[in-house]
């Protein structure tokens, strides 16, 4: 490699278990793409938004992406090939212990109200009932106890001072609504598996996650792509992976089918969760493609590159965000998506790459095997 090298920066977005799948296949393509020397664990900066942060942080500690995806691909007993139940689960104890609670907090509530002379309408009751349940369904503490056992007993490094690269996480304080980058100064504090487990508490699925006296949401809730943090890096060369498309839904070209009938069905004929996922996918990517707009204009002489899968891939809409089931099929087929665009863009990537002192082997990218 030549001495002379750019700063470069690898963002990996939010996407759920699938989305994390689909980045791990389009790494191992990507690291194709390189002469031997440089590879995706070799970039300056790594940003992980939400479950891009686990890849991220696992990239970031030298582990190779073709090491991932064969774990996943052979089904092995390892750390790296989990389960749902080691990731999350449903919290039936909180759930079960606020429906025993409610007619004695209903006891304390009214006597509250009646010291106070305060007066008491039907209007107010849903707001009422929904106090006194948890603030999602499902509790992250799996999560964070398998990650913080996970990089412990694979010498993986758990703290944002002793790694080698840098490793930006952001997520967003619940109370003030303002984003927190763990990893950047004033933020190094909590472990990296604390980081990432806060950057994962989508909203209503997951309850906020807390440390400390602050609770956190999902880091993929504001900015989509979180840009900014990777250009005050002095990043001149910036590839993001992002997981999440809005679904077209062609007829003539795809079919989503209906568990109930197996016909093609519109959309909002799969009811409510396929279309809340659609409306969150395209928020996503309009916000996405807004801000790599921008920062292209807004700095030239910045290379923003975007790999992402084509709005008629059924495959990545039909599984649920945190599916274990087509975690596998999800990763192999983003393998070849990403492979395929390669090859058929290989010139374009050859000169983006070039300008930043990175050589690349078009050789490499005709093997179709996992190095």
């Amino acid at each position: 490699m030549p001495k002379s090298r750019s700063k470069t920066a690898l963002i990996l977005a939010g996407g759920g278990i699938m989305g994390a799948a689909y980045e791990i296949g389009c790494l191992v393509a990507l690291d194709r793409l390189f002469q031997l020397g440089f590879s995706s664990r070799r970039f300056d900066t790594f940003i992980g938004v939400s479950a891009g942060s686990v890849i991220a942080a696992l990239i970031a500690n030298r582990i190779q992406p073709s090491g991932l995806f064969k774990t996943i691909s052979r089904n092995e007993r390892t750390v790296f090939n989990w389960n749902r139940r080691d990731i999350y689960r449903f919290d039936w104890w909180s759930s079960i212990r606020s429906c025993l609670q409610i007619p004695f907090n209903f006891i304390h509530i009214w006597k509250h109200y009646r010291q106070r002379n305060w007066h008491f309408t039907l209007s107010d009751l849903p707001h009422l009932i929904q106090e006194q349940f948890p603030a999602g369904l499902f509790s992250l503490d799996p999560l964070q106890n398998y990650l913080c056992s996970a990089f412990r007993n694979e010498s993986l490094c758990d703290d944002f001072n002793t790694l080698r690269n840098s490793l930006l996480i952001p997520a967003y304080d619940l109370d003030t609504g303002e984003r927190v980058v763990f990893g950047s100064p004033g933020h190094t504090h909590p472990h990296i598996c604390q980081a990432i487990t806060a950057s994962c508490a989508i909203p209503f699925f997951f309850q906020p996650y807390r440390i400390g006296s602050r609770a956190y949401l999902d880091g993929s809730t504001g900015k989509a792509s979180h840009l900014d943090l990777a250009i005050e890096q002095g990043a001149k060369l910036i590839v993001i992976i992002n997981p999440r498309v809005p679904f077209y839904n062609d007829p003539k070209k795809a079919c989503l089918p209906s568990v109930s009938y197996g016909q093609c069905s519109k959309i909002d004929d799969l009811g409510i969760l396929f279309t809340w996922e659609q409306s969150q996918r395209i928020g996503t990517q309009s916000f996405l493609h807004m801000d790599v707009e921008n920062y292209r204009q807004k700095h030239p002489g910045i290379d923003i590159l975007l790999f992402e899968p084509g709005p008629e891939e059924a495959l990545f809409f039909l599984q649920g965000p945190m599916s274990i089931s087509a975690r596998n099929q999800v990763m192999h087929h983003g393998y070849h998506l990403t492979l395929y665009e390669l090859r058929q863009n290989y010139v374009t990537y050859q000169e983006v790459f070039a300008r930043h002192g990175i050589n690349t082997d078009q050789n490499r990218l005709e093997n179709r095997h996992v190095d």
